[in-house]
């Protein structure tokens, strides 16, 4: 797939020179004028007083994707019955409560945030270098947000890179989650828009038929495969546990 083309919008002082960084660091091109955007680039970032943002330069409503670990909607999620919720029943051993997670495709973060509200400590390794910056501004922002982010994030480690090419390097963990990000209808939810905004940017991508067997090999209990409730098993193959939501469905995969 042709990778999309991004660019960075400058700003004003200060503000301007973290974006001038970021321009630099991702070899993006720095466009003054939003105006001429659409003409150049399908989507743009943009650093102010919020934090970082992505745009659709294409669409006329400039909805934003932003990282941000202190959104009410996030907090009402980790506060209601957060360990009944089937991420956390999907994940949760017997053997132990304080589990170490590798979420090896972390997204915008809300899950690997949800499952450190819960106790773990988790692991987020994100390859796109697009996200990778929006989860690091998050991170950055949220250190210094509500107490229950600040706490939440103290049990969180972002790091760069593919899981087929640097799993291999960061050892085992007692839960390996994959959230292959499957495709999300366009709705009038901020979550549903981000969602939507975000899989145009990364575009859709053949799964390989050995993630499942190499999450296994790096995995102490068990793998969770997040799914659209009807999509097809990972790889094929059939897990021994299923706990289904309205809309998607964790499978679990334990390790023999």
């Amino acid at each position: 797939m042709k990778s999309p083309r991004v660019a960075i919008l400058s700003g004003v002082g200060a503000l301007n020179t973290y974006n001038l960084t970021l321009a630099k660091e991702l070899n993006l091109p720095l466009v003054t004028n939003l105006n001429t955007i659409d003409k150049t680039s399908e989507f743009y970032l943009h650093y102010d007083n919020e934090g970082l943002s992505l745009y659709n330069s294409l669409e006329q409503t400039k909805s934003a994707v932003r990282v941000n670990f202190d959104s009410p909607a996030l907090h009402r999620r980790s506060k209601d019955r957060l360990l009944r919720q089937n991420l956390i029943k999907a994940t949760a051993t017997k053997q132990k409560q304080k589990l170490d997670v590798l979420d090896a495709m972390s997204g915008l973060g809300n899950d690997a945030f949800l499952l450190a509200r819960a106790g773990y400590h988790v692991t987020m390794l994100e390859r796109n270098e697009i996200v990778f910056a929006l989860l690091r501004d998050g991170l950055h922002r949220g250190s210094k947000g509500l107490p229950d982010t600040r706490d939440a994030l103290t049990r969180m480690m972002l790091i760069k890179g593919d899981f087929l090419k640097k799993g291999g390097e960061l050892g085992t963990f007692d839960v390996l989650y994959l959230d292959p990000m499957f495709p999300v209808k366009r709705g009038t939810a901020r979550s549903k828009k981000s969602m939507h905004l975000l899989q145009q940017l990364l575009g859709q991508t053949e799964e390989d038929l050995g993630l499942l067997d190499f999450a296994l090999s790096k995995a102490r209990n068990r793998v969770v495969v997040k799914r659209a409730k009807h999509s097809p098993n990972c790889n094929n193959r059939h897990p021994q546990i299923s706990f289904k939501g309205s809309t998607s469905r964790y499978d679990v995969y334990l390790v023999p």
